[in-house]
């Protein structure tokens, strides 16, 4: 297992471009990573990275060893995660995107309990103000909305998002009433060419 190991943060450390990135992955320090990755360089005899003050390039013999154990290492984890299920305990890598605002304010407080009940979980949440692409950049899932889901991809209400237009009242005093949302149009519009003027 220590092998099994070595070899998760030498795949993590090369897909990442950093010690520090494949930590963050595998919920470890930088540190540990890197001497992992140095104890599995020195049982094979090679060595795997060209390490420099920003980023790790892998050498030759690093990108045949990872071409041969990236397919090997997704099978074994899935083996692994498929064991754990069976015994009726979620285990593995939840990958979500979301906000930053609706994060921080509502998920980040709950991520404590959530690593105390589902300890064999490891959240890899993404803080983010954009769509991404879920299945092209294995999310599991997304909190969002707004935007049009991919085909073949499900969805649950959560909660409604309430959004409030607000102006100062010397603004207001100086405009037409805004009173649908196509009013909103004529608003930009000025805002626009006021800050064309101040240029």
């Amino acid at each position: 297992m220590e092998s099994f190991g070595s070899i998760e943060c030498f795949v993590r450390s090369a897909e990442g471009g950093s010690f520090a990135e494949a930590a963050r992955h595998l919920s470890l320090t930088p540190a540990a990573v890197g001497k992992s990755v140095a104890k599995l360089e020195a049982r094979l005899g090679v060595r795997l990275f060209q390490r420099s003050t920003r980023r790790l390039t892998l050498t030759e013999a690093g990108k045949r060893f990872l071409a041969e154990v990236s397919d090997s290492l997704i099978t074994i984890q899935n083996a692994v995660a498929n064991l754990a299920s069976a015994e009726g305990r979620p285990v593995g890598t939840l990958k979500v995107s979301m906000g930053t605002v609706f994060g921080n304010r509502y998920v980040m407080p709950l991520l404590g309990e959530f690593v105390r009940r589902f300890p064999d979980i490891s959240p890899d949440w993404h803080f983010d103000n954009r769509q991404v692409d879920l299945i092209g950049q294995g999310f599991d899932a997304a909190i969002g909305g707004g935007f049009e889901l991919p085909q073949g991809v499900v969805a649950r209400k959560l909660t409604p998002a309430h959004r409030v237009l607000v102006a100062s009242s010397n603004y207001l005093a100086q405009r037409l009433p805004v009173l649908a949302p196509e009013d909103l149009a004529r608003c930009l519009g000025i805002l626009e060419c006021q800050y064309r003027q101040a240029q």
